[in-house]
């Protein structure tokens, strides 16, 4: 599908570049080191056998990549996650974890999917049709294709974000949830397959279409690969529309624009898209510092949100009635 992988940008280039070097320049000191130590190391036939853990391929700890890789968006918003878009940007990395927990496979619970919310306004059946077919284009993203560490529950819903009647274009959401598996925990679940879910709470991914609330009260960061940056540098919004999101009242102040909705278009049309990864604000701290694994549900939502041809995949969708 063409809008799995999207060829990065310009503008991206010389951090991604950058971060790729140091990655490869750890990966040779490591390689010096593993060299080292086996030509000390006892024979084979006195290893002792390698344990679930040891037998993960795992990932240069995030903390001995240096900090000043940091991408800057316009306004001078850091994104700190920098170093989970860059890790799933590259064709070989190892969608392997490093512990048990987060190399188990993870199971993705499939339809029925659950969306909530109203299906009596017009336009509803033909929006839920566009929204379910974003789950197999985006489950088929490498960081989630035989995901590891995680379990998917894909849902969505219709209506506004602050609530209200259902305006002109047919609001709604396709969501993603991303659950860590701890396969001690007495309720985990293994499924026939061999994947397994735990319960709890996780990480998600969030695609909004025709919704102007997500939209309310936020300041663009900047852009990126054509698509305005909101929320940290973790919202992406898409549009569909010749319309400027945002424009200036008569005090000066940025307001979302009142006529980006054109009432002419079908309802169920999508005229703007968004996209936006979140978590709670510990493992946002925890991404401050580099400490959070590109193998995680966090570090593989992020990686689908930065390397996915969304603007395509509007279109795709959009075209199904």
């Amino acid at each position: 599908m063409p809008a799995l992988l999207a060829s990065l940008p310009a503008s991206a280039n010389d951090w991604l570049n950058k971060l790729a070097k140091q990655a490869a320049n750890t990966a040779i000191q490591q390689t010096a080191k593993n060299l080292s130590a086996t030509a000390s190391a006892p024979s084979s036939a006195q290893s002792p056998a390698p344990t679930m853990a040891s037998a993960a391929v795992s990932y240069p700890a995030p903390t001995a990549a240096p900090r000043a890789a940091r991408m800057r968006f316009e306004d001078g918003t850091i994104l700190y996650g920098d170093y989970l878009a860059d890790y799933w940007s590259r064709p070989d990395a190892s969608t392997r974890g490093a512990t048990p927990d987060s190399d188990a496979l993870g199971h993705v619970i499939g339809k029925p999917l659950s969306f909530g919310g109203s299906r009596k306004v017009v336009g509803t059946a033909d929006m839920q049709r566009k929204l379910e077919a974003i789950f197999p284009r985006v489950l088929a993203h490498p960081a989630l294709a035989g995901i590891r560490g995680s379990s998917l529950r894909p849902g969505g819903g219709f209506g506004h974000a602050n609530g209200g009647p259902m305006r002109h274009a047919t609001a709604g959401q396709a969501t993603l949830l991303a659950y860590p598996i701890r396969l001690e925990d007495p309720e985990t679940h293994k499924f026939p397959d061999g994947t397994f879910h735990s319960p709890g709470e996780g990480v998600v991914l969030r695609i909004g279409v025709n919704d102007t609330d997500e939209l309310d009260g936020r300041t663009p960061l900047g852009t990126w690969n054509g698509m305005t940056v909101l929320r940290a540098g973790y919202m992406f919004v898409i549009p569909n529309t010749e319309r400027p999101l945002y424009v200036r009242d008569a005090s000066g102040r940025q307001v979302v624009n009142p006529n980006l909705i054109d009432v002419t278009r079908p309802r169920s049309d999508i005229q703007f898209m968004t996209v936006y990864v979140g978590t709670d604000s510990a493992e946002h701290n925890e991404v401050v510092r580099q400490r959070v694994l590109p193998t995680s549900g966090f570090g593989r939502l992020v990686g689908v949100l930065y390397n996915t041809d969304w603007r395509t995949l509007l279109r795709e969708v959009n075209d199904i009635r």
